[in-house]
């Protein structure tokens, strides 16, 4: 099949995709802005808490604030959503916080693990928790230097103690940096160890770690990860491993196929739309703000005080996120550009504009490119 042939397809189908299914189906969730770690480079830049300040902690957002934003986006359509932070366990009303939301869609946390203990567990998996996903950043000695020490026994000890209590979904997940990359297999043969899933997530230069652009991978780098990745997924079955999928069609030919292919359904799951920031996806700050995709600087509403549905629909920024027409740079030439998009958050970490060219990616100009 021809490039411009490729294109047209996956125009047509993208197109369908939006018009047919594009809804804030999944959520990320800060629900706070405090951590009782202080990680070099935690992303949402969280206040560090120390334990003797941790009970007088006053949150954003009130109990009554959470279940009204619960109440907002699941009339939106929500299906899924992630509990963040900060940590999230911090929180004294995170059970009747879960136990609230799990009425409409399935409820997910991303924690450090510290305070996952017996008591702590047995209430948040009886209030219906469907999905841990445990941080661990490396071997005991590069998560400790990262999050302090003692932390490392604590995480692991959370991810057994989740399998213990029957929670459906346990992940370990790691963020990929120059620090750590080389522990990778180590990482992933530890979650198959503590029969677990593995999800691996890139560090970009945010939050804490703003001025240190030379701790993420370059291009080479992560395309030989995602290669070592595809491999683990062939071990281990794909559903073991997960990592930011968004550039599976630069090196899966079987992608390629059914992303070309006019007549396959082009469903969430059968058509790849690469980045779902605005399309399938959205996050909630700390303070009750919808933002981009993932992009916490850019707010587009309150949700506090309006619809996510009138959000969803009428924001310039959602709208424009769609708009792949819009891809600046080589993505906006990239015959790639409607099952992939490139990172939108890297894009805007490292030059300041959502929609110019990934920064991130590796497929060569002349490969990917349309013909002038």
């Amino acid at each position: 099949m021809s490039s411009p042939e490729f294109l047209n397809i996956t125009r047509e189908k993208f197109k369908r995709a939006l018009e047919k299914e594009s809804k804030p189906v999944y959520a990320w969730f800060s629900l706070n802005d405090a951590c009782n770690l202080d990680c070099k480079y935690c992303f949402a830049d969280a206040r560090y808490v120390p334990s003797e300040s941790q009970k007088a902690i006053k949150d954003s957002l009130s109990t009554q604030d959470v279940l009204n934003i619960i109440d907002n986006v699941a009339e939106a359509g929500t299906k899924s959503i992630m509990f963040a932070g900060g940590e999230p366990t911090l929180r004294k009303d995170l059970p009747q916080i879960i136990r609230y939301t799990s009425q409409f869609m399935d409820v997910a946390m991303n924690t450090n693990g510290y305070f996952l203990d017996r008591e702590l567990l047995r209430e948040l998996a009886y209030a219906g928790l469907t999905q841990v996903k445990v941080s661990i950043d490396g071997l005991q000695e590069s998560h400790d230097w990262n999050r302090g020490e003692g932390s490392f026994e604590r995480a692991v000890n959370a991810i057994k103690l989740c399998k213990e209590f029957g929670i459906p979904t346990v992940i370990l997940i790691m963020t990929l940096s120059q620090l750590n990359h080389k522990e990778l297999p180590e990482m992933i043969e530890l979650a198959m160890k503590l029969g677990v899933d593995f999800t691996m997530v890139e560090f970009l230069p945010l939050g804490k770690a703003s001025g240190k652009k030379e701790w993420a991978l370059d291009r080479e780098q992560r395309r030989e990860m995602q290669r070592y990745l595809f491999k683990a997924q062939e071990k281990y079955g794909w559903q073991r491993i997960a990592f930011e999928n968004r550039y599976i069609i630069t090196e899966d030919e079987f992608c390629k196929r059914a992303c070309a292919d006019p007549l396959r359904p082009c469903g969430f799951f059968d058509f790849s739309v690469g980045c779902i920031s605005g399309i399938y996806s959205y996050c909630i700050s700390a303070e009750g703000k919808a933002v981009a995709g993932d992009i916490m600087e850019i707010e587009v509403g309150d949700l506090k005080k309006e619809s996510l549905s009138d959000i969803w629909k009428n924001s310039e920024v959602f709208n424009l996120l769609r708009d792949r027409e819009q891809l600046k740079g080589k993505c906006g030439k990239c015959n790639y550009r409607y099952v992939c998009g490139g990172c939108r958050r890297r894009a805007y970490t490292f030059t300041g504009d959502m929609m110019a060219a990934d920064p991130g990616c590796w497929v060569d100009a002349g490969t990917c490119l349309e013909k002038e």
